[in-house]
C-alpha cells in the first residue's frame, strides 16, 4: 500500500507527465500547421505569379486566379486533387505528368522553403503575434519575388497593403512617425539610386514596384533601421545579379534583393 505522501507524489508525477505530453502535442500540431499554411501559401504564390499577366490584362485571355482550373501545360489535362498537394504532389508524380512533360522542381523547393521559414520564424522572434504578422510579411514577399523574377513586375495588389499595414501596425517600430520617415527614406533612397543609375547608363533604370516595395520596408522598419535594410538589399542583389549577368542576362529583377533584406533585417532588429 502506498502511503498519502506516495501517493500525491506519484500523482503529481504523472500530472506533469501529462503535461509534457500535452505541451508536445500542441507543439508538433502548431508546426505542421505552419509549415502546411507556408508551402500552400508558396503554391497559391506560384499560381498567382505564373497567371499575373491574364489577371493584370496584359494577355488577351481569360486566365484569372481560380479560373481556369491548374492543368498540365504539356497536355492541359486538369490535375486531380492529390496531385495540387504542395510538395507531395510532385513526389507522387515523380515530377511529371501522366503525358511525360516535366514539372519544374522549383515548385516544391520554393513550397519547402516557405513551408520551413514560417515554422522557424515565430519561435525565433520570441513572440507569437510579432512572429505571426512576419511571417505574413514574408509570404507577401515571396509572391512578390515570384512575380518580379518571371515578370519583371512587382503587382501593387501585393506592396501597397504591405506598405499601408507596416505603417499601421508594424510590430519592429512603435513610433507612427519614425514609420512613416523610414518609408520616405527608404524611397526616397532608391529613387536617387536609380536617377543615377539612368544618367550613367544612358537608360530608364526606374521601377516604380521596387520604389513601392522599399518604401513598405521603410514602413515596416523605421528611419533607424533603414539603412540596414537597403545595404543589404543592394548585398544581395550584387551576389545573384553578377551572377546573372555572366550568363547573359541583362536585366535583373531586384525585387527578391529588397524582400529578403526586408525579412532578414526584420528578424535582426526584432531580436536584437
Amino acid at each position: 500500500m502506498l502511503s498519502e505522501a506516495e501517493f500525491i507524489f506519484l500523482m503529481s508525477v504523472i500530472a506533469d507527465g501529462l503535461t509534457w505530453r500535452g505541451d508536445q502535442f500542441v507543439i508538433a500540431v502548431v508546426t505542421l500547421t505552419m509549415f502546411v499554411a507556408g508551402a500552400s501559401i508558396a503554391s497559391f504564390a506560384g499560381l498567382v505569379a505564373y497567371r499575373l499577366p491574364g489577371i493584370l490584362g496584359f494577355e488577351d485571355s481569360d486566365v484569372g486566379i481560380v479560373s481556369p482550373p491548374s492543368h498540365c501545360d504539356g497536355c492541359r489535362r486538369r490535375l486531380r486533387t492529390h496531385e495540387i498537394v504542395p510538395i507531395a504532389g510532385w513526389i507522387l508524380c515523380r515530377g511529371r505528368c501522366k503525358c511525360g512533360h516535366a514539372i519544374p522542381v522549383v515548385f516544391p523547393l520554393v513550397e519547402a522553403l516557405v513551408g520551413f521559414g514560417s515554422v522557424v520564424i515565430p519561435p525565433y522572434v520570441g513572440d507569437a503575434w510579432i512572429g505571426l504578422l512576419l511571417v505574413i510579411a514574408f509570404w507577401v514577399c515571396v509572391l512578390i519575388a515570384w512575380c518580379d523574377i518571371l515578370h519583371h513586375l512587382i503587382p501593387e495588389g501585393a506592396s501597397v497593403p504591405l506598405l499601408f499595414a507596416g505603417l499601421l501596425i508594424s510590430p519592429i517600430e512603435a513610433d507612427a512617425w519614425m514609420r512613416s520617415a523610414g518609408a520616405a527614406a527608404a524611397a526616397a533612397l532608391l529613387w536617387i539610386s536609380f536617377l543615377i543609375v539612368s544618367k550613367i547608363r544612358n537608360i530608364d533604370a526606374m521601377s516604380g514596384g521596387d520604389i513601392a516595395l522599399a518604401a513598405a520596408a521603410g514602413a515596416w522598419l523605421g528611419l533607424a533601421a533603414t539603412p540596414t535594410f537597403l545595404i543589404g538589399a543592394c548585398l544581395i542583389f550584387i551576389g545573384y545579379s553578377a551572377a546573372l549577368r555572366l550568363r547573359g542576362i541583362e536585366w535583373v529583377p531586384m525585387g527578391p534583393a529588397l524582400g529578403s533584406s526586408m525579412i532578414l533585417t526584420m528578424l535582426m532588429t526584432v531580436h536584437a
